[in-house]
């Protein structure tokens, strides 16, 4: 299974709900039919297909993952925990860019103010500290290839 095919795969909530099921214990069909709650067993059947190379039949005849089933199950926490930091790390940016412009503004027109300098440093004390505890420690850029 290519990497297009995985991701297909891997695009539906069911079928994720499936990966982590499976990741649990192995199980019968009608087993997670009932844990998914799903009522179709032409439904079921159609995911099952689609997850193709990442599940496989064991000898009891249930559904396990297959090595490449742990793998992108993997891959789908990976992102999901990364997604929210590089989110957050955005946010973080934004917010510091429209307190940095406000503070500057407010220098530019009333002239130096302690008080703003004070913003000025506090803010880009943690702008500072955030980046490096996500960038550095968190790795939330770190590439995959």
């Amino acid at each position: 299974m290519g990497s297009d095919e995985t991701f297909e795969a891997i695009a539906h909530p069911l079928r994720i709900k499936i990966l982590k099921l499976l990741a649990e214990r192995p199980m019968g069909f009608s087993e997670l039919k009932r844990e998914l709650g799903i009522k179709s067993s032409g439904k079921l059947d159609f995911h099952l297909k689609k997850l193709g190379d990442l599940i496989t039949l064991n000898s009891d005849g249930k559904y396990t993952l297959a090595k490449e089933g742990y793998a992108a199950l993997q891959a789908i926490i990976t992102i999901k925990k990364y997604g929210w930091q590089k989110r957050a790390y955005l946010i973080n940016t934004v917010a510091y860019t429209i307190v940095v412009a406000f503070v500057l503004s407010r220098i530019i027109m009333e002239g130096v103010n302690p008080v703003y300098l004070v913003i000025l440093v506090l803010a880009t004390l943690w702008f500072a500290y955030y980046s490096y505890l996500s960038i550095v420690k968190r790795k939330i850029f770190k590439t995959c290839w």
